[in-house]
């Protein structure tokens, strides 16, 4: 009898799950303070924490002693505290052990929910670029990329992108037994040259968008996933459509940005 009780209280609070009763304010406090922490924050003060997260200095001090005691911030020195290693134990045991195409899979099904375009991952292979997962629109359009795909890096935004941050001595080994250089637009890189010509100029952007360069009717978008062990490029996202779906200046506009910020948070779980 007491356990389906007890069954029954267990259901009944996953329930009220959305319930503000049912908050811990301590536990928010504290999350909150671990977030403040970033490039650009990597120190601060007990009267710092407490403006940011908006509490007194002495709530701010007892939550910072706690985070200090579960080993979760370390003091710097007599007024700063920084993050602690077991910040990043929390999540890199699980990440570690996940694939790319794991760990990317929830923010490109929520990439394709805010453009509503097919969305696309991507690895350089050689001189291919090779698809490695994919999630399809959901409207009208379907695309025609499947996982194995391969387009030619030259070509597509997707590999200038990925070829850009290799060295141009490997780019030249890459390519000093392709004859046959596919051409697919005026845009199209025709030979070596003009292949790293191109990429000197796409070097370090944050995106790269092709208007019917390489599919003449269809829209590219594309945004780097950096690795956070290395700072090297791991994969492209990047999302398609029909060149009709969107205006020119909308998909270099908020699709860009919005693919820009999802390759963004992907590249935060990216140790590899």
């Amino acid at each position: 009898m007491n356990s389906i009780n007890n069954d029954a209280s267990i259901e009944k609070e996953t329930e009220s799950s959305n319930d503000e009763r049912y908050l811990v304010p301590g536990l928010i406090r504290g999350l909150a303070i671990l977030k403040l922490f970033d490039q650009h924050h990597q120190e601060m003060t007990i009267s710092e924490i407490a403006e940011k997260i908006d509490v007194n200095r002495s709530s701010a001090f007892r939550l910072i002693h706690t985070l200090e005691h579960c080993g979760y911030l370390r003091k710097m020195s007599q007024k700063t505290y920084a993050l602690n290693s077991n910040v990043m134990e929390l999540g890199f045991n699980s990440l570690s052990k996940s694939s790319l195409t794991d760990l990317a899979a929830p923010i490109m099904r929520e990439l394709r929910d805010r453009v509503k375009i097919a969305v696309h991952l991507s690895v350089l292979e050689g001189t291919d670029i090779v698809f490695v997962s994919n999630v399809q629109s959901n409207g009208p359009f379907t695309s025609t990329v499947h996982i194995g795909t391969r387009w030619p890096a030259h070509a597509t935004v997707i590999g200038q992108l990925i070829l850009s941050q290799l060295s141009e001595a490997e780019v030249i080994k890459r390519y000093e037994n392709i004859q046959d250089w596919k051409i697919f637009s005026e845009r199209t890189p025709r030979n070596i040259e003009a292949l790293l010509e191109r990429l000197r100029e796409v070097r370090n952007q944050p995106f790269m968008v092709s208007w019917g360069h390489f599919n003449t009717d269809m829209a590219a978008c594309a945004a780097p996933i950096y690795s956070q062990a290395s700072g090297k490029m791991s994969a492209i996202l990047s999302v398609s459509c029909p060149l009709s779906t969107y205006t020119e200046d909308q998909f270099r506009g908020e699709v860009a940005n919005t693919v820009i910020e999802c390759a963004d948070k992907i590249s935060k779980f990216i140790y590899v």
